[in-house]
């Protein structure tokens, strides 16, 4: 998938967001049908190159939601960053050519 000409999020940045959202990983945060705790985190962006994100449930609401598109991975203590770095801007990258 070409990302090269898109306004992404840089992969490193968002590696470093997700290694420290790790430490907000509470043991009791298990999602229905799962047996790991893990947090939802989505990113919102724009073409311009702008983003935020949110974590915690897709309700609409919050820092990632004032972007047009968004990115939601669902990130675990032993998850590996920059694969989920690499998938949040596939996503992105999918939303944006549209």
């Amino acid at each position: 998938m070409k990302t090269k000409n898109l306004p992404l999020p840089k992969i490193g940045e968002l590696k470093s967001l997700l290694i420290a959202l790790k430490n907000d990983i509470a043991d009791d945060y298990i999602e229905e049908g799962d047996t790991l705790p893990s947090i939802q985190v989505t990113i919102g962006a724009n073409i311009k190159g702008e983003w935020s994100y949110q974590t915690g449930d897709n309700s609409y609401s919050g820092a990632a939601y004032r972007y047009p598109h968004w990115a939601v991975i669902q990130l675990y203590r032993r998850s590996n960053c920059l694969e989920l770095a690499r998938e949040i801007r596939n996503q992105l990258s999918e939303l944006m050519q549209y």
